[in-house]
């Protein structure tokens, strides 16, 4: 449980140290393959690609709470805005468990790898999600 409030303390700290904007890690090369975090409501560039991912807001959540047996794990699904420096823009939905759960744009597949925080039977705020995707060449 400690690891887990250390990953969601971190990720806070990366996003809002990035004020929305630019590569999550501006200390790291800026590879077009990795993980990229974002916070709600945020936009965070995919290293030098040009590429760069809003996630707007959780349309869905129904993942099974942490200490409970469910008979399905349920799915978590993200809304968010791409964009490429050539001006290319597109909506997308991304999954946890169903498809799609990853999307090619400007020559990278971005996969929806986790969404933080998980459900525990309280009430999430809406703010408080990060969702990690996981970034290939196409």
């Amino acid at each position: 449980m400690m690891r887990y409030a250390n990953f969601l303390l971190a990720a806070s700290l990366a996003a809002c140290s990035s004020g929305g904007y630019g590569p999550t890690d501006p200390g790291s090369p800026s590879p077009s393959e990795g993980n990229v975090s974002v916070g709600v409501g945020e936009r965070v560039a995919v290293g030098a690609t040009g590429v760069t991912i809003e996630f707007r807001t959780v349309t869905e959540e129904s993942r099974c709470p942490l200490n409970v047996v469910c008979v399905w794990e349920g799915n978590g699904q993200v809304a968010l805005t791409l964009a490429s420096g050539y001006g290319a823009v597109r909506d997308a939905t991304l999954n946890t468990s169903l498809e799609p759960r990853g999307i090619d744009f400007a020559g990278l597949r971005i996969i929806l790898s986790g969404l933080t925080p998980h459900p525990t039977g309280e009430p999430i705020d809406p703010a408080d999600y990060v969702a990690i995707f996981r970034i290939e060449r196409d």
